[in-house]
């Protein structure tokens, strides 16, 4: 094989070490993304919670205050009763104080419902409080986490890159403009085996000539399909 080659399969490794190492360093967040985005889903909970019970506690308030209104007018209307002289207006009367006994009722009612509406309100804002809290816990382990791998990873990169650039000396300039090419356009394979006259990257068939010509191993040759830079694999 000729000597370029080699380097230029070397090469070719470090390539895609690194791209492993970065698509690796990409992906390591992933999990604190996920959980950030949990922590703001269950803080959007926790704030619809508390805007709700706020909400109807207002509205227990007008009721409480509504409810002490009629009970003042149900009093003096009680006591209005023993100075009517007909029966008419009594009868009147009366229908009114029924009328507000019955509001009133339906109004403690409500009072009721809200009660345990703000209770159930409550236990569930605990429930979230304690799912936030436990959120950003995780997230504060996850973002040490993260860091510790991007510092390994970031160590390696520069090695790698700078084992690289050594490589890469040792390669003609137009024969590595190529390389380079290739590898941008072909998912980071540039250099491709053939075996028993098929491409390793494209499994297509080197015409006969060209895959003897390859086998003199002269000079550095392209597959016909896929354009790359090819060299044969012997098979014992």
């Amino acid at each position: 094989m000729k000597q370029e080659l080699a380097i230029l399969i070397r090469l070719q490794g470090i390539d895609l070490e690194l791209r492993k190492i970065n698509e690796e360093k990409s992906s390591a967040p992933k999990n604190l993304e996920d959980l950030q985005e949990q922590l703001s889903s269950k803080e959007a909970e926790l704030d619809e919670l508390n805007e709700r019970v706020t909400e109807i506690q207002k509205r227990k308030v007008d009721i409480e205050d509504e409810f002490e209104l009629e009970n003042i007018r149900l009093g003096k209307s009680q006591k209005k009763l023993s100075s009517l002289k007909t029966n008419r207006e009594y009868q009147a009367l009366q229908k009114e104080i029924n009328e507000i006994k019955k509001t009133n009722t339906d109004r403690e009612d409500e009072i009721l419902a809200i009660m345990e509406e703000i209770s159930s309100l409550q236990e569930q804002i605990e429930e979230r409080n304690k799912q936030i809290k436990q959120y950003r816990k995780q997230i504060r382990a996850e973002k040490k986490r993260v860091q510790e791998v991007e510092e390994r990873l970031n160590a390696k990169i520069i090695d790698l890159t700078e084992e690289r650039q050594a490589v890469s000396k040792d390669i003609s300039p137009n024969l590595l403009s190529k390389y380079n090419f290739l590898k941008d356009r072909r998912d980071c394979v540039a250099v491709a085996a053939v075996t028993d006259g098929v491409c390793s990257a494209c499994n297509m068939n080197i015409p006969p000539q060209l895959f003897n010509e390859l086998l003199r191993d002269e000079k550095i040759l392209t597959c016909p399909s896929c354009q790359r830079l090819i060299y044969a694999l012997k098979v014992s």
